[in-house]
C-alpha cells in the first residue's frame, strides 16, 4: 500500500514509461520519477484551432479574444492558429492525476507526455499573444501590408460608428425637443 506522500509506491505492475510504456491502473499518484509527477499543466487549459487571420473580421475577432482575461492566441510550429482558454479540468486531482483516467476523453488519451513542451524541451508555439497589443505588434512586424489594410478598414469602421452615433444623438435631440428635461420613455414592455 502506498503512503499519501507517494513514498513506498507499489510498482508491482506500474512500469514507469520510458518510450511507449504504460502505467497500470488504478493510479492514485504518479511515481516520483515520472516526468509528469506533480505537474498537471496539460489539464489547466484548452486550445481550439482557429483560422489563420486574413480578413478584417478575423483580426477584429483576435482583438476581442485577447481583450479577455485568461485567453490567449498562439501559432504552433506548423503555422496553425489556436485560441487558448486557461481553465482547470474538473477531473484534475490534488495529486495532479486524472480522476477519470479510464473514462477520460479521447483527446486526453491522444496527448503524449513525450510531446509535452515541458518534457521535450521545445516550446509548443512559435508565436504567442496574451494581449491585443502583442498581437498588433506582431501583425505590424510580420504582415505589414495586411496590418495597413486592417488599419484602413478599422478607421472606416470607426468613422461609420461615429456617424451612426452622431445621427442617433441628433435624432434623440429632435425627439426630445419640447419635452423639457423629462427622461425619455422606454419603448420596451415592463
Amino acid at each position: 500500500m502506498s503512503k499519501p506522500n507517494g513514498e513506498d509506491h507499489e510498482q508491482s505492475n506500474a512500469a514507469i514509461p520510458t518510450g511507449g510504456g504504460k502505467l497500470e491502473l488504478p493510479l492514485i499518484q504518479l511515481p516520483g520519477s515520472h516526468p509528469c509527477h506533480g505537474c498537471g499543466d496539460c489539464c489547466r487549459y484548452i486550445a481550439i484551432e482557429i483560422d489563420n487571420p486574413t480578413s478584417y473580421a478575423d483580426h477584429d475577432h483576435l482583438y476581442w479574444y485577447l481583450s479577455h482575461r485568461d485567453v490567449s492566441v498562439y501559432v504552433d510550429w506548423e503555422g496553425d492558429w489556436f485560441i487558448e482558454f486557461k481553465t482547470v479540468c474538473e477531473n484534475l486531482t490534488e495529486q495532479m492525476t486524472c480522476g477519470v483516467y479510464e473514462d477520460r476523453p479521447q483527446l486526453c488519451s491522444d496527448f503524449s507526455w513525450e510531446e509535452c513542451e515541458k518534457n521535450s524541451g521545445e516550446s509548443a508555439w512559435k508565436y504567442h499573444f496574451d494581449t491585443p497589443e502583442q498581437y498588433n505588434e506582431w501583425h505590424r512586424e510580420k504582415r505589414p501590408r495586411s496590418f495597413e489594410r486592417y488599419l484602413k478598414q478599422h478607421e472606416k469602421v470607426k468613422q461609420r460608428r461615429l456617424r451612426v452615433r452622431g445621427g442617433e444623438t441628433r435624432r434623440s435631440a429632435i425627439a426630445n425637443e419640447g419635452k423639457g428635461d423629462q427622461p425619455s420613455q422606454s419603448s420596451s414592455p415592463a
